[in-house]
């Protein structure tokens, strides 16, 4: 009978929750030893599971961009006026309940080529949605340009509510405003009203 492994994928999650959790109040600059010593490990298990500690803050954000991306992925509507505004709502919803991991993706990790792609990640879905809607005309302009400033407001939207600057039904209200004015600013001239 074989010895059991004591660095399992069971061991790998819990490592990579419990350093999601460090890397979003301490940054990427966390010491090991209250990671380890949070899920009763040792650094042994980092290096044997990881390989290095690079390696755990690229699994980290790596992981954390993926679970955003997925849950932009999960929208399901169809109709394209609609698309950016439940994208939208996915994100701060997703943020919402993962702001550890949302710290993370967005946070000041030194990139890796994987990581600086893991981000980049993060505005394809809004990007199709938005070359979708200049496709049909209802919305005018450079596709990338119109993704990043959409992105900008509602990233910009989820930082301070996560802050605690906007709350309860109000903060609802402004992010729909804030969505109708950016979609307004993109609009093709015979929508522009229409979106208003």
């Amino acid at each position: 009978m074989g010895r059991p492994r004591l660095h399992d994928e069971q061991l790998r999650q819990r490592l990579l929750e419990a350093a999601t959790d460090l890397m979003a109040s301490d940054g990427p600059d966390f010491s090991l030893r209250p990671l380890v010593a949070s899920v009763g490990t040792s650094t042994s298990a980092v290096y044997s599971l990881f390989g290095s500690r690079g390696e755990l803050l690229e699994a980290i954000t790596l992981r954390a961009a993926r679970s955003f991306v997925d849950a932009q992925l999960a929208v399901d509507v169809v109709h394209v006026p609609e698309r950016i505004p439940a994208l939208a709502h996915a994100m701060r919803d997703w943020a919402r309940g993962n702001a550890t991991k949302f710290q993370v993706v967005f946070g000041r990790t030194e990139g890796s080529a994987a990581i600086d792609d893991a981000r980049e990640s993060t505005t394809e879905p809004l990007l199709h949605a938005v070359s979708a809607a200049i496709d049909v005309g209802y919305l005018d302009g450079d596709a990338a340009i119109a993704t990043q400033t959409i992105f900008a407001g509602v990233h910009g939207f989820i930082t301070l509510e996560l802050l605690g600057h906007y709350l309860g039904s109000e903060a609802d209200a402004l992010f729909d405003e804030l969505l109708s004015a950016a979609q307004r600013s993109w609009a093709a001239p015979e929508y522009r009203t229409a979106v208003a």
